[in-house]
């Protein structure tokens, strides 16, 4: 019995002394909207984000784009640019320039639009951008969403190149 006392007890210090590395825990974010095309076409949008255990390990998706990983990343950038003409280029989202674009995925919405007629002039003073319940102006020309995710999903939306839209009461 004391043998059987004293593996045990060696059994129960090394479980203690193994690092301590959580369980990761499964989510999906999944998203659908809408892109809308200069000639007023609109498309159906699938985007989201997801971390599924996949025969033994782990897979954080992206839209299309898929990546075996221990861990979620931290966050993901959405890298956003806007032409001469005020057109929209997101490379996950569609092949070619759009207008707008309008996503629900994981509790959020995030949409970049028209605010007012195109100036050539100033080609991104014409688009707004919605996260949740806040509006953004853009401030350059190449602008980035990062969504941040914690053990539950998406965490957080926010930009680079964005300045809070003073003038909106949403």
């Amino acid at each position: 019995m004391k043998n059987l006392t004293s593996v045990v007890l060696i059994v129960l210090a090394a479980l203690f002394l193994l690092p301590n590395k959580s369980v990761a825990q499964e989510w999906d974010a999944s998203g659908e909207g809408k892109v809308t095309y200069p000639s007023g076409r609109t498309e159906p949008l699938t985007f989201g984000f997801s971390y599924q255990k996949t025969f033994g390990t782990f897979v954080f998706k992206a839209g299309n784009a898929k990546m075996r990983t221990d861990e979620p990343p931290p966050n993901y950038i959405l890298n956003v640019i806007v032409n001469d003409e005020g057109l929209l280029y997101i490379a996950e989202f569609a092949d070619g320039f759009f207008e707008s674009f309008e996503l629900a995925l994981g509790g959020h919405k995030v949409a970049i639009k028209p605010r007012r007629e195109f100036d050539e002039d100033e080609p991104i003073k014409h688009l707004v951008v919605h996260i949740d319940d806040m509006s953004y102006l853009l401030d350059t020309t190449h602008p980035s969403l990062k969504f941040s995710f914690d053990e539950d999903g998406i965490s957080e939306i926010d930009g680079n190149g964005l300045i809070r839209d003073l003038s909106s009461r949403r």
